[in-house]
């Protein structure tokens, strides 16, 4: 099982773009790093690296399978619930992110989505 003090390890081996991000934020709890994670995806769905984002999600849905309770509450609660705010701000990639987004990842969302009447 993946801790929160693995969690920056795993992403720095599967994303090594995100490196200089992680170092940035000095806090080391999983829900910091998600919200790193996040922030990273954004800003490379701004940038139409789709390359990159299909990594971030694939190593968030990873984070979610082999991780602890600590790690799949912080990759669900933060990486997942930030899914509406992607769509709705860049909408003209809805197409391309829905077609990279994990299968665990996306039905984690829609039980969000129905759960929480958004």
């Amino acid at each position: 099982m993946i801790n929160q003090l693995e969690i920056s390890m795993y992403l720095e081996d599967a994303i090594p773009e995100i490196s200089s991000d992680l170092v940035l934020s000095r806090k080391r709890n999983a829900y910091d790093m998600m919200n790193t994670l996040t922030a990273f995806t954004c800003q490379n769905i701004n940038e139409h690296n789709y390359n990159v984002v299909k990594r971030c999600f694939q190593m968030a849905d990873k984070l979610y399978s082999k991780g602890n309770t600590m790690v799949k509450n912080a990759v669900e609660n933060v990486f997942v619930y930030s899914f509406s705010k992607m769509l709705n701000t860049y909408p003209a990639e809805k197409k391309q992110l829905f077609a990279i987004i994990p299968i665990t990842l996306y039905s984690l969302y829609i039980a969000q989505v129905y759960q929480k009447g958004c």
